[in-house]
């Protein structure tokens, strides 16, 4: 097995430009798939974000100071191929001036001594695509025309102009599996008129072939070019359901166990209930009080609805491209984002006084009273070693090794502050961020210590930001006044100061 060190050990933050950058959706800016909820005012505004795309040296100078050594950022497609208004239209031409300011901010973090860690799509698309472009089959040829282009200008900047290294770490598309369902299921995401079962199956075909095309151009050109090879995967939100998660790493990795299209079916109920046998053993330590137990109804519900539509047939695009892929594994290692991924806590005792949204009606206020919020997600740091040994045991011989390599994508924990400051709560179990540190990074001590190969740890975020509609939830490190200014403030409005326990715990972290 590999040997870590201190300087392998991945230590960072995740970001994502919609979310940090500023600069989308106003009137000259480039338009999303978010830029009709925003004129209609289902949503809060991006605005300028937290003006991570003028503050990021000072934050990469920040972050090295801390002691981190890796940053993951998104590029954003809908800037590399901007369109500035919302009409759905044939693919515009490339900014070649947004693609050498990308590869300009990645060498900005190579010689703060961070590690690029590139997504190449979080949640968003350029809205000349339409608003529910993962339904298009002509989506998959754009969005890997977008990676190949990208991937090639701004590695050929690196390497030629700056002089640095092309980029070692890829993440395709972030979360598939919370893109999808809160697009057509749970309408938290921007959609058109389509809801249900089959739009969200067609979206996944989609998303899923896109990333096997796209993982096979990178290390094309990577290998044409003569580049070090490079790691690529997509990241997946930790799920305790089987049809929500670990269903996609399983048809990720078919081709490597040789499951032809016609076993699929008894492929996949096998796994989940060898999944089930799993959690069951791993005897997690729930509080079972009334909402647990309610959401343990709910959740057996899911997973009978998830086995009952599971049905290979219904993804023959990114079968077919599998198929087809000049290699057999496509990923390189495995990422997760791990923050309260028991679907047993969807539901919280009745609270209806910190509703985010407008509710429809009279139902929707019931279950928006009844629903776990992201201030709501319970922390339970004995799920992410689970998660982490179960998933690198199983993927493993996948790779050729006792285990597969896991990075802790993401990992965080929201606390509540309207972003005029009227309203600035505790969590209901009044925990800080920097206990919540201490605790999941101990979780990773105890991983490293057994031996499972862990790539890094990365906590979302390093600043508070625009959380898909909301200024509200804040998950930074450092906190953000948004009323008055964008700096960052490494004391929260409770008094914890997050940044200077994340580094603390970096020096005292043990490794080997």
């Amino acid at each position: 097995m590999q040997a870590w060190s201190n300087n392998s050990f991945l230590w960072g933050v995740a970001t994502s430009g919609y979310q940090s950058e500023g600069g989308y959706n106003g009137p000259t800016d480039p338009k999303n798939n978010w830029v009709w909820d925003e004129l209609q005012g289902s949503v809060m505004t991006t605005g300028a974000a937290a003006e991570f795309r003028t503050r990021y040296p000072d934050d990469f100078a920040t972050c090295h100071a801390l002691g981190l050594t890796a940053f993951r950022l998104s590029l954003e497609w809908a800037r590399i191929q901007p369109s500035t208004t919302t009409d759905v239209a044939p693919a515009p031409a490339y900014d070649l001036a947004a693609l050498d300011a990308y590869s300009d901010m990645l060498a900005a973090c190579r010689r703060a001594q961070l590690e690029p860690i590139v997504t190449l799509h979080h949640f968003t698309h350029p809205a000349w695509l339409g608003i529910d472009a993962w339904l298009q089959p002509a989506t998959v040829d754009c969005f890997v025309d977008y990676v190949q282009t990208t991937v090639t200008h701004i590695n050929r900047r690196l390497t030629e102009y700056h002089h640095l290294p092309p980029i070692q770490w890829y993440i395709t598309t972030n979360e598939p599996n919370i893109l999808v369902p809160n697009t057509y299921l749970s309408g938290m995401f921007p959609a058109g008129a389509a809801r249900g079962i089959e739009p969200l199956i067609r979206a996944y075909n989609h998303l899923l072939a896109a990333h096997v095309r796209a993982y096979n151009v990178i290390h094309d050109l990577y290998a044409a070019a003569g580049w070090a090879t490079p790691q690529v995967t997509l990241n997946t939100y930790c799920s305790d359901l089987y049809w929500s998660e670990k269903v996609i790493w399983d048809l990720l990795s078919l081709r490597q166990q040789d499951i032809k299209i016609h076993e699929l079916q008894d492929f996949a109920y096998a796994n989940a209930k060898q999944f089930e046998a799993e959690l069951r053993k791993a005897d997690l330590p729930f509080q079972h009080n009334l909402p647990y137990r309610c959401g343990q109804l709910a959740r057996r519900l899911s997973n009978w609805l998830g086995k009952r539509n599971f049905d290979g047939k219904h993804l023959h695009d990114y079968l077919a491209v599998l198929t087809a892929s000049p290699r057999d594994r496509v990923f390189d290692y495995l990422a997760i984002d791990y923050y309260d991924p028991f679907l047993a806590h969807i539901f919280r005792l009745p609270h209806f006084a910190d509703f985010e949204f407008k509710t429809k009606d009279f139902r929707g206020w019931i279950m928006s009273g009844i629903t776990s919020k992201w201030w709501d997600w319970r922390s339970l740091p004995e799920g992410l070693h689970y998660f982490c040994q179960y998933y690198s045991r199983e993927f493993g011989p996948l790779v050729g090794q006792t285990h597969c390599p896991i990075l802790i994508a993401e990992n965080g924990m929201a606390l509540r502050r309207k972003p005029d400051n009227s309203i600035a709560t505790q969590r209901s179990d009044s925990m800080l961020r920097s206990e919540f540190l201490k605790a999941h990074v101990q979780q990773v001590q105890r991983l490293v210590q057994e031996g499972i190969p862990m790539l890094g740890y990365l906590h979302w975020s390093m600043t508070d930001n625009y959380e898909w509609g909301s200024y509200t939830p804040r998950f930074g490190l450092f906190s953000i006044d948004f009323q008055h200014t964008r700096d960052r403030l490494p004391l929260d409005h409770l008094g914890d100061r997050p940044s200077a326990t994340y580094a603390q715990l970096i020096r005292d972290f043990q490794l080997g």
